[in-house]
């Protein structure tokens, strides 16, 4: 599946679905860096704390996503 056909899919989800998602890319980013991440370690994000990380921590793949 390409990116183009994985972020169709994410325009269907409902509002919930998609905050669920980004929830999750976010907790996936925070966990994968080591240096960055000691200031989220166990904190629980709000959907708009974790959109903030997934957009600011990935806007070179997002750039790549939206073309």
């Amino acid at each position: 599946m390409s990116a183009t056909e994985i972020i169709e899919q994410l325009d269907k989800l409902s509002s919930k679905e998609q905050e669920e998602v980004f929830t999750f890319l976010a907790s996936k980013i925070i966990h994968s860096r080591d240096g960055d991440a000691n200031r989220w370690l166990g904190k629980k994000l709000s959907f708009e704390e974790a959109c903030d990380v997934v957009f600011r921590e990935n806007r070179r793949l997002l750039e790549s996503l939206a073309k």
